[in-house]
């Protein structure tokens, strides 16, 4: 199959869209399968850089940023230094696909952004299936940035771009049930896998731990991912507050950027902010932590949480996406009832007095371990093919009924 991902944010971005389309790219080039990537082409040169650097200090750099074939511009995304949205590329798209060598048996619209969307209207315009994928719940963000009135605006915004593709993909059951019953049309399942490769126990580094002020018995509690007012930090200081009650030796560490990095690092002094974090580093920063504390209330799935159990860190997270998917409450983490702020805190604190209970460690683990993001690849193209093949079969029957004279 030839496939094309349209998509505004891909490695080097650091964000779970970016680091799952990597992951699909690669499972689906192993299977034989031709995958383009088009993104802005302020990423590629982003890429470059980035691999220029880490092949100056000695690494090996595998995996380099594929060069778009068309040069797609963006714009900086508002709050967020560093990420951009792709324009409008309609014009860019359709003579690019036209050419029987570029095109596609199938669209995959990542982003729902200018780009997105004009690649869907091009994918219309050439009779090319496309499908789409719910990675983020921009809407659900509006509040966060002072725009609650633009929410419902938003939420039919999405709507109508993925309703104008043959499918729309989500992460997790409970995301699948909301857009459904928000009106989106035909959603399928595309979970998520999680590479116990990079992230292991065995990269606990007592060395790390020192910076952060904690000793071999002091538990830390984590959180990796965006700093930024979606994110619902305000809940990982309070449950960290309650921490300190019980275990006075206790130490937090935030992994990540965001707009509200600066804010926090002033306002919290006694929590060790360690910044954006990549591979082996990311990796590290994981599995020396003891709690993996996860507050979000707007994530459709939440890589961060297979990451920190597939590191051996006792996850806690809400019960919905993947916290409702795989985590146990009591067995391999804890799972509080959605957006109970106090069940959440007392979660923390059942956490962080267990903090070094191997077994509820390795049940983490093992979870984390039955999920392969060659199972997910899998599914994803079965689903592929359905899709398609459906298409076919309805756009054969509709040119049947054209060229059949009416008895």
């Amino acid at each position: 199959m030839r496939l094309s991902i349209i998509t505004d944010t891909f490695p080097p971005d650091v964000n779970g869209v970016a680091l799952t389309l990597r992951r699909l790219q690669s499972e689906l080039t192993k299977l034989g399968h031709e995958v383009t990537v088009l993104m802005p082409y302020q990423l590629y040169e982003d890429g470059l850089k980035e691999a220029t650097k880490r092949i100056r200090a000695g690494e090996i750099v595998s995996e380099p940023v594929p060069e778009p074939p068309i040069t797609i511009q963006a714009l900086p995304l508002p709050g967020y230094k560093g990420l951009r949205f792709g324009l409008p590329s309609k014009q860019l798209l359709v003579p690019f696909w036209r050419k029987p060598s570029n095109r596609p048996d199938l669209i995959y619209v990542a982003t729902e952004s200018p780009l997105g969307f004009s690649a869907v209207q091009a994918a219309r315009k050439l009779n090319i299936p496309a499908v789409s994928g719910f990675h983020t719940n921009f809407h659900t963000y509006m509040a966060d940035y002072n725009l609650a009135m633009l929410e419902d605006m938003a939420a039919d915004y999405l709507r109508m771009v993925h309703n104008q593709t043959l499918a729309t993909f989500a992460p997790s059951d409970d995301v699948i049930a909301q857009l459904t019953k928000d009106g989106f049309h035909n959603v399928r399942r595309l979970g998520r896998g999680v590479d116990t490769e990079r992230f292991s126990p065995n990269l606990r580094d007592e060395a790390l731990r020192a910076e952060w002020g904690a000793g071999p018995n002091d538990p830390v509690m984590l959180y990796v991912g965006r700093v930024a007012p979606e994110k619902n930090m305000p809940l990982f200081f309070k449950a960290y507050d309650a921490v300190k009650a019980d275990h006075p030796s206790a130490k937090a560490v935030v992994v990540g950027g965001g707009p509200k990095l600066d804010d926090y690092k002033k306002k919290r002094p006694d929590i060790h902010f360690a910044g954006m974090r990549k591979r082996e580093e990311l990796a590290r920063h994981y599995a020396s932590g003891d709690v993996f504390a996860f507050p979000s209330t707007t994530e459709t799935f939440g890589n961060v949480i297979l990451e920190a159990m597939a590191s051996g860190v006792t996850p806690v997270a809400y019960n919905y996406a993947a916290g409702k998917a795989y985590i146990r409450s009591g067995e391999n983490g804890y799972a509080p009832e959605f957006n109970q702020p106090d069940a959440f805190v007392h979660a923390i604190r059942q956490a962080m007095d267990r903090a070094f209970d191997q077994p509820l460690r390795t049940a983490a683990l093992e979870t984390a371990q039955s999920l392969s993001w060659a199972s997910v690849a899998d599914q994803f193209l079965d689903d592929l093919r359905d899709i398609v093949e459906n298409w076919e079969y309805t756009k054969d029957s509709a040119a049947r009924k054209q060229t059949t004279p009416a008895l």
